[in-house]
C-alpha cells in the first residue's frame, strides 16, 4: 500500500525527506509551512503536494503518516496532536529539544496506538551494516575502548537564524544537533552507556549553547572518547574507531576499514556529510524510509524505531548535565536506558 504521507515543516532537513520520500514511491500530498520561500522550495521536489497553513488543514487530507521536520522544541506538541489524529509519525532527529519531551513522544505514540520513528539515518549507512555484523560475528574479539571524532564547520551565518543553537529550540548546540548522529550509530554498534564526564565550550560570542564538546562515556567493559564540533574549518569526515583485542574497525564517512595485521577496505564510501545539506545525505535516508515502511506493513518495529532514539538523547542528557556541573560524572539511568532498544 502507497503510504499517505505529510511533512509539517519545510526548513532546511525537508529537502532530504521530500527527496527520499519520492524516492521510495510515497505519495507527498501535502507540506505544512507558513513561509513563501520555503513553500516554493518545498513544491519544486514535491510539486503534487499541497501546501498547508496548519496542522488542522493537513489533517483534512486523509494521510496516514506525518514527517515531523519543526524545530525540536515543538516536537512534542505537534507529535501529539498528529498522533491524535491516528497518523504514524516519523520524527526529524531529535525526538526532541530535552530529554523528558523525547519520553513523552514515545509514550504518546504507543497511548495513541501509532508507530514513531526517528531519524538517525547514519544507521543505514553501508559501513553501519557492515560494521555491525561484523562485531556480532566478533570480528575484532572484545571491544576495549574507541574514539568517535565529528569535526564540523558551521559558519557564522548558519547561527544567524533565530533560536538555532540555544537550549530553548534545539536542546543544545553541536552535540544534539549535529554529532548526535554519529554518537548515535556509535551507541547502535557498541550498546548503552553507564555514565558520561563531558566539557563544552562556544568560539562564538552570541551563540548560546557549545560549538565544542568533549565526552567521555563509560559503557563498562570499554569505554570512549567523543569530539565533536562545528568551529572545526573546514570541517572533515565523521570518523568511529572501535579498538578490539584482536583487531579494529575505523568508519570513516561511509568508508570502512578492518585493521589486522594490515589494513583492508571492506566498505569504500565516497559519502562525506560533513557538510550543512542534509541531501548528501539522501542515499541513507531512502534506506531508513525503505525500512520504516517495509518493517510497519510487516508489524515490525524498524531499526530507526522512536523508542531506540531514546538510548543517544539520555546520553546526551547526561552529557549536557555534567559539562554544566563542570564535568561532574553524571549517571546515564537504568530507569531511561531500560526503556531503550538499540
Amino acid at each position: 500500500m502507497t503510504r499517505r504521507v505529510v511533512v509539517v515543516g519545510a526548513g532546511l532537513a525537508s529537502a532530504a525527506h521530500l527527496t527520499a520520500l519520492r524516492a521510495v514511491g510515497a505519495d507527498v500530498v501535502g507540506v505544512v509551512t507558513r513561509d513563501e520561500t520555503r513553500a516554493a522550495a518545498a513544491h519544486r521536489l514535491a510539486p503534487e503536494a499541497r501546501i498547508l497553513p496548519s496542522l488542522d488543514a493537513a489533517a483534512a487530507l486523509d494521510a496516514d503518516t506525518a514527517v515531523v521536520v519543526t524545530p525540536p522544541s515543538s516536537h512534542l506538541a505537534v507529535a501529539s496532536a498528529l498522533a491524535e489524529r491516528g497518523l504514524d509519525l516519523v520524527i526529524d532527529k531529535p525526538l526532541a529539544a530535552s530529554l523528558p519531551d523525547a519520553q513523552a513522544i514515545v509514550d504518546v505514540a504507543e497511548r495513541a496506538g501509532v508507530r514513531a520513528a526517528v531519524t538517525l539515518q547514519h544507521r543505514y549507512k553501508e559501513a553501519a551494516v557492515r560494521a555491525r555484523q561484523l562485531l556480532a560475528d566478533g570480528a575484532i574479539g572484545t571491544l576495549r575502548s574507541a574514539t568517535v571524532t565529528v569535526p564540523l564547520w558551521r559558519p557564522d551565518s548558519y547561527y544567524a537564524e533565530a533560536g538555532r543553537g540555544t537550549w530553548d529550540r534545539d536542546g543544545g548546540g553541536a552535540l544534539i544537533t549535529q554529532a548526535i548522529h554519529t554518537l548515535d550509530l556509535y551507541l547502535s554498534l557498541t550498546g548503552p552507556a553507564r555514565s558520561v564526564v563531558a566539557a563544552s565550550s562556544t568560539s562564538r560570542g552570541r551563540l548560546e549553547a557549545e560549538d565544542t564538546i568533549h565526552l567521555l562515556i563509560d559503557q563498562g567493559t570499554h569505554a570512549a572518547s567523543v569530539t565533536a564540533s562545528t568551529a572545526a574549518w573546514p570541517g572533515g569526515a565523521e570518523t568511529i574507531h572501535l579498538f578490539g583485542d584482536a583487531g579494529q574497525l575505523r568508519l570513516v564517512g561511509d568508508s570502512l576499514v578492518r585493521i589486522g595485521d594490515g589494513a583492508r577496505t571492506l566498505v569504500d564510501g565516497t559519502v562525506d556529510a560533513s557538510g550543512p545539506d542534509p541531501l548528501s545525505m539522501s542515499a541513507w535516508f531512502r534506506s531508513l524510509y525503505e525500512d520504516v515502511f517495509t518493517s510497519w506493513a510487516a508489524g515490525a518495529a524498524p531499526l530507526s524505531d522512536a523508542r531506540s532514539g531514546l538510548r543517544v538523547q539520555s546520553v546526551i542528557d547526561a552529557a549536557y548535565r555534567s559539562a554544566a556541573a563542570g564535568t561532574t560524572p553524571e549517571i546515564v539511568s537504568e530507569e531511561r536506558e531500560s526503556a531503550c532498544q538499540s
